[in-house]
């Protein structure tokens, strides 16, 4: 039992220090944080290919384009 709690205190603390330790920690870990947070979010990107983000990118101009009304109808 205790080793779960300590587990979920690891987790918790992880969490805090990657999501907002950089406005409360001083310069040296507030730095880190902020470079363990973009190295996430660089891995969270590159898990979706450039084509998928671009073909999401392009239906969606579409999508407000036609709730625009700007469309023109090929027939």
């Amino acid at each position: 039992m205790k080793i779960k709690g300590l587990f979920q205190l690891c987790l918790t603390m992880s969490l805090v220090y990657v999501t907002v330790g950089d406005s409360f920690l001083p310069q040296p870990y507030s730095n880190k944080s902020q470079e363990v947070r973009g190295n996430i979010n660089q891995f969270l990107i590159s898990l979706f290919p450039d084509n998928e983000l671009e073909t999401l990118k392009r239906d969606r101009f579409t999508m407000e384009t036609w709730e625009r009304g700007n469309v023109s109808s090929p027939l």
